[in-house]
């Protein structure tokens, strides 16, 4: 089950890293040049906060089981695109009446994992890691065409896109963003399917992507579970377009471990 989680959560956090832009335009114009700005971003500072809802079935008692999920993560990164990424996430999460908190991050070489104090590290090419990132965030943007609907409204200074998105089209994307993630491990052997996804992006009068909202209905399979989760998605991007400063921790007292295999 905690696999399960975990690459639920990577799912969750590549889908919510999409991008940014403001044009006097169509909707559809539009979403296209923020998704154009968001990959021309060499560092991002977000903030990320889900909500989730899962049935499940329980064999035992063969009735369906309700469990809540609640994360928040912070994330930082630079020199996403000029070759020596840099990248800190800090991140907390209830689940089962259980609060996990969490500390990951790259530095020469290695990836680190601060979780309750438990600390591994294990050794991470950068160049995978760099690939893998410019992946996820690039093939991560909505595109016009994955929508059945979008529409746009003046808010004070800011632009915002209300969409709708086509479920045939979406899970397309889907396995196009679990493919980026395949060689982090994290999502091997897990079938996913959309059954519905709507919701905001904002956009500042600079051309930035500061707010997003989303709401989705994801059916799952994974190790003989079967899932059916409701998520609520919020996320904000602070100061985009700016230079962001990423402050690694100390690395001492990190155990060395094998890289997890992909499974």
């Amino acid at each position: 089950m905690k696999r399960l989680m975990t690459a639920l959560l990577a799912a969750v956090m590549t889908v919510t890293m999409a991008g940014t832009a403001l044009a006097a335009e169509d909707p559809a114009a539009l979403l296209e040049r923020v998704t154009q700005k968001a990959n021309e971003l060499d560092s991002m500072d977000c903030d990320l906060g889900v909500h989730a809802v899962m049935v499940m079935q329980d064999p035992e008692m063969d009735l369906d089981l309700s469990l809540n999920l609640d994360m928040m993560m912070n994330m930082k990164m630079d020199q996403i695109k000029s070759g020596n990424l840099r990248y800190k996430a800090d991140m907390a999460m209830e689940f089962l009446g259980q609060t996990e908190y969490a500390t990951v991050f790259y530095k020469d070489g290695y990836y680190y994992m601060d979780s309750n104090g438990e600390k591994i590290k294990y050794p991470m090419d950068l160049t995978e890691l760099m690939e893998s990132v410019k992946q996820s965030t690039e093939s991560t943007n909505l595109q016009s065409e994955q929508m059945k609907e979008i529409t746009m409204a003046k808010e004070g200074d800011s632009t915002i896109l209300t969409f709708t998105a086509d479920p045939e089209k979406m899970n397309a994307y889907l396995s196009e963003v679990m493919g980026s993630m395949s060689g982090m491990g994290t999502m091997d052997g897990m079938e996913m399917t959309f059954k519905e996804a709507s919701g905001t992006y904002t956009v500042n009068k600079d051309g930035f992507y500061t707010d997003m909202t989303m709401k989705m209905s994801v059916d799952m399979a994974m190790e003989g579970e079967s899932i059916s989760m409701v998520l609520d998605l919020t996320g904000k991007v602070n100061n985009p377009g700016q230079d962001v400063t990423v402050e690694l921790p100390d690395t001492e007292g990190y155990t060395e471990v094998e890289m997890p295999a992909a499974q």
